[in-house]
């Protein structure tokens, strides 16, 4: 057998191999999804928990009716391009997605859309929130929020900031008692409460005034009882922020995330008052258990930035982000239970099978570590040459994950190896586990 024929061999008896081994993990965490655009993805709707919506830059509406498998474009064919810039949905059936300069509305829940008038053509439209069948609200970059009782036929407005309407939602507590509305601007927070007069108020947030800090996207959790800002705090360097706020209190507070990664979070999602999620540049999303005070970083098959997240429970969700970007889990975004070591610490070393597998070209690795150990996580080729570094050093008794982004790699079959050194009275112990994994472009 000559040798192209043996490493075409070797390479599919790994392929059988490696997705038994992972079988496990193909939802563990974070899984990308295929939907065959490059557009920059701005922001997603789940309608259920395997029906979901998302619209791009570049004139994409996606439509998924199988937790993200597949997706068809709903404006494949249409020739001009509109920038879409957000989507709203009531309910399963009535949404609407908003561009600079065009509106659409469904009643079927994404199948067809149906084009809306809107009322200014010299503003560029951010922002959408559909609370009725027929009732919409738009912002635009100017400050001024338009709406809608009748899907766009006619409209009332209101200037309500000199800064972009970057984010409309509404309150998500008991419709019984009224539904408030809010709008989220770079700099300021404004709300319309549904007690007459309904015109809107403007409160300046003094966290995002200082040079380079603003927020970009909120969000208030089920049940309404308490809403979330992020976005950035760039007067001494891009600072990632959290601020918060209970409908007991009187103001919004900064949370010390201890998140030490730097960049703006863009998207937020808070499916119960005590899990939510947040993401930002270069893949990063991370997680809350305790309504903000602590958050984990999830592991992530990305270095894109991811643009939006929406949770349809507290484990099922999409994120979406740049170059057609699309993320899906169904575990809230971490290694399920039946593949973990019982127990608060880790009983023995342990190196996961990466995931996905085959990759291209970002994978996660996860290994456990029974005590403090120094570690050195690294990536070799077939001859046993280094290809990439990914961890060194000393970390505590735990489970850890990372990433590795190959971009700049060939495809084929490379190993990553797990090496640590533990130390119990005078003896030293190394160890050392390896596993294969594929690159295939």
């Amino acid at each position: 057998m000559n040798r192209n024929r043996r490493t075409i061999l070797v390479m599919i008896i790994v392929l059988l191999c490696g997705s038994i081994i992972i079988s496990p993990m193909l939802h563990a965490q974070w899984v990308r999804q295929k939907a065959e655009v490059v557009e920059n993805l701005v922001d997603v709707v789940m309608l259920d928990s395997v029906k979901a919506i998302a619209v791009g830059n570049r004139n994409g509406i996606l439509r998924t009716t199988d937790a993200g498998t597949t997706w068809v474009n709903q404006t494949i064919m249409v020739s001009a391009i509109y920038a879409w810039n957000g989507l709203s949905f009531f309910d399963s059936m009535y949404g609407a997605v908003i561009g600079d300069h065009r509106l659409q509305t469904t009643t079927d829940g994404g199948l067809r859309w149906q084009v809306r008038t809107l009322p200014s053509s010299t503003q560029r439209f951010l922002s959408i929130l559909q609370t009725g069948p027929a009732a919409i609200s738009v912002g635009t970059d100017s400050g001024w929020i338009y709406q809608s009782s009748d899907s766009g036929k006619s409209w009332s407005a209101e200037n309500v900031s000199t800064w972009p309407i970057r984010t409309l939602f509404a309150w998500r507590g008991d419709p019984r008692v009224g539904v408030s509305m809010y709008a989220l601007t770079p700099h300021s927070f404004c709300t319309q409460y549904v007690i007459p007069p309904p015109s809107w108020s403007e409160k300046v947030l003094s966290f995002f005034q200082p040079l380079g800090s603003e927020a970009s996207h909120a969000e208030f959790c089920q049940g309404g009882t308490t809403g979330f800002i992020v976005g950035v705090f760039g007067d001494l360097w891009a600072q990632p922020a959290i601020v918060r706020k209970s409908t007991s209190d009187t103001a919004w507070t900064v949370l010390p995330s201890g998140i030490m990664d730097t960049g703006p979070l863009t998207g937020v999602s808070a499916p119960s008052a005590r899990t939510i999620y947040v993401g930002g540049t270069n893949g990063r999303i991370y997680k809350t258990r305790d309504t903000g005070n602590t958050w984990t970083k999830n592991a992530v098959p990305t270095a894109r930035n991811i643009r939006a997240l929406f949770f349809y429970n507290e484990t099922h969700g999409f994120a979406v982000g740049d170059s057609g970007t699309i993320l899906y889990t169904a575990y809230g975004g971490e290694i399920p239970v039946s593949v973990r070591e019982h127990g608060s610490v880790p009983s023995r070393f342990n190196l996961y099978q990466n995931y996905p597998n085959p990759f291209n070209p970002v994978t996660v690795i996860g290994y456990e570590l029974p005590v403090t150990s120094y570690v050195r996580l690294s990536v070799v080729d077939l001859l046993g040459r280094e290809i990439a570094l990914l961890v060194e050093g000393v970390q505590p008794a735990g489970r850890f994950s990372t990433q590795w982004d190959a971009q700049r790699v060939s495809s084929g079959i490379y190993f990553y190896r797990l090496k640590a050194s533990r130390t119990t009275g005078a003896q030293t112990d190394n160890i050392a586990i390896s596993k294969k994994l594929i690159l295939l472009r």
